[in-house]
């Protein structure tokens, strides 16, 4: 049966770049891996037909060769090299593929151990709010990883947490529990590292690790902007016009904000270093945006008010300078 294309086999045309290429090959490799379909004979001969291609259009000379001679080029007539397939029937099949894809592809041909631990870090990876596997080798246990949730108040001070997982020790499974100390200022989605803390490495190998994800909390009237962290404040109109005092809470307490009269709707008021802290430099700041909050329901007489108020507002600052760049635009078109 003849051979298909290896372009076609991949998806991708002569004129692909390499990282299209690569790209191509990830995505159908994690489709096809024999380890997500077991005992699925046609999903290993189509990992198969993908690995040998991607060892022939990853790597320049062998691609040179296959687009001018086609499938000879592999043949050895054309200087085309070995089987790729020849170091992985050695190795035992697709048994030995734990700790890494060995053996596949001739001198000059990318790492396959590189993007097989991509790979396998996307879907040997555990998920959710518990201890996960991720890439097993031979040489190591496996590494874990767990989901800390935590509240927002406590990313920005910092916090310590016991947590409770299973792990493999020594062929076993066991509850481990841990004190985790988060540090100030931590962003969500951030991983800490706790070495030695995994699985149990296999004759005697290393321990792998744990990886810690931290989830903060949303919170129901600040943003995290980076360090910064961002306060809308409702004022009234009255309160805007005349000038008040605000009280606000903050990380750490409360502040008092001094108004002053003819505050406009999306001015900010900054509290210098009130933000969260940094691994890296000064801490972030705390930004307080005024929104003027415009009644939609009055009283008839709180509109009677307004009526006799409305020549003396209508001149305001945002309102004439509008004005002007109209007029201006509508002059220059006549």
């Amino acid at each position: 049966m003849a051979k298909r294309d290896f372009y076609e086999i991949l998806g991708i045309t002569r004129s692909s770049s390499p990282d299209e290429v690569k790209k191509a090959y990830r995505k159908l490799a994690m489709k096809f891996h024999p380890d997500k379909n077991p005992g699925d004979k046609k999903s290993e001969e189509k990992f198969k037909e993908l690995s040998e291609a991607y060892d022939v259009l990853s790597d320049e000379k062998k691609k040179a060769q296959y687009d001018q001679f086609g499938h000879f080029a592999s043949q050895g007539g054309f200087g085309g090299g070995k089987n790729p397939f020849d170091d992985f029937a050695r190795q035992g099949g697709f048994g030995g593929f734990r700790g890494g894809a060995q053996g596949f592809g001739g001198a000059g041909s990318e790492n396959f151990q590189d993007i097989f631990g991509d790979i396998f870090n996307d879907f040997f990876t555990g998920t959710g709010g518990g201890a996960g596997p991720k890439p097993r080798s031979r040489s190591r246990g496996a590494d874990l990883r767990y989901t800390l949730n935590i509240s927002f108040e406590e990313a920005a001070a910092g916090t310590e947490k016991v947590i409770s997982f299973i792990r493999h020790r020594e062929g076993k499974e066991e509850t481990a529990r841990l004190s985790v100390t988060v540090p100030a200022g931590v962003a969500s989605g951030q991983r800490l590292k706790l070495r030695g803390e995994g699985d149990t490495g296999p004759s005697g190998g290393a321990n792998g690790d744990l990886y810690v994800i931290v989830s903060a909390q949303e919170h129901s009237l600040f943003k995290r902007h980076e360090n910064d962290i961002h306060l809308e404040l409702p004022l009234s109109f009255s309160d805007a016009v005349l000038g008040t005092t605000a009280e606000i809470p903050t990380l750490t307490g409360k502040a008092s904000i001094k108004i002053p009269p003819g505050t406009p709707s999306g001015q900010i008021f900054r509290l210098k270093g009130k933000g969260f802290a940094s691994m890296s430099g000064p801490p972030g700041d705390f930004l307080v945006k005024i929104v003027i909050d415009v009644p939609k329901e009055l009283s008839e007489e709180q509109k009677q008010a307004l009526l006799k108020m409305a020549p003396a507002l209508k001149s305001t600052p945002l309102v004439k300078t509008f004005q002007e760049k109209v007029d201006r635009v509508l002059k220059s078109r006549k």
